[in-house]
């Protein structure tokens, strides 16, 4: 099984935080950085949400196609 991939808003998106809490951990005595398997696990969970979501999408976007196709069956069936 292949790794998903995230797409580079994401990826954008995962590194933000990572420089964001780096810098936090900068400033406060509280916060510890990240370290890089950490920013790696991180972007595997991200990458995982986004492969979630993309299925999702998908399942919807067919099921919308199949469920009008059916209506314009039944519509083709109720004509004279």
């Amino acid at each position: 099984m292949s790794l998903p991939v995230e797409p580079n808003e994401v990826v954008q998106l995962v590194e933000e935080y990572v420089d964001n809490e780096r810098r936090s951990a900068d400033k406060f005595d509280n916060k510890t950085a990240l370290d890089e398997s950490g920013i790696s696990d991180l972007h595997r969970l991200a990458a995982r949400i986004y492969a979630l979501g993309h299925s999702d999408g998908t399942c919807v976007a067919n099921e919308r196609h199949n469920r009008r196709r059916s209506r314009e069956r039944k519509d083709q069936e109720q004509k004279p």
